[in-house]
């Protein structure tokens, strides 16, 4: 099994985070990759609110990927980070696609989950579209 580029969607909560903790253990294994994404909405262009909600959601992006890349430290595993923008489902997906990802590794429910016994919308439109392994931590 191949554990060399893992794809790890975080939205800030804490259970995102745990399943960075894991796809860092399982990458640790290979010394291999792993890519954390933080997905935020399209903003349309619109005046000085639209704007200052625009950068606010950019801001908290850049806190939970910094967050992140504390969380990986120096464990053996190259860590890259970015913040992409879309439907976190399609993002997720479409990055896993194009950057070869071996798996995804994610929580089944984040920060806009209504019950810890439900799997979430983000996390069940990936696991029924994903071509490749996901894992999903409860």
């Amino acid at each position: 099994m191949d554990l060399n580029k893992i794809l790890v969607p975080v939205d800030g909560s804490k259970k995102s985070f745990e399943a960075l903790d894991r796809a860092i253990t399982l990458a640790g294994f290979t010394h291999g990759q792993v890519t954390c994404i933080h997905v935020i909405p399209h903003v349309i262009d619109g005046g000085p609110r639209t704007k200052a909600f625009d950068k606010i959601l950019e801001e908290d992006g850049k806190a939970v990927l910094k967050k992140a890349a504390k969380r990986a430290g120096n464990k053996n595993v190259k860590f890259t980070s970015k913040i992409l923008r879309g439907s976190p489902g399609y993002v997720t997906l479409h990055t896993a696609k194009t950057g070869k990802f071996d798996h995804i590794v994610m929580s089944t429910t984040g920060s806009g989950s209504a019950s810890k016994d439900m799997i979430g919308s983000v996390s069940n439109h990936i696991l029924q579209k994903s071509k490749i392994p996901v894992y999903l931590i409860k």
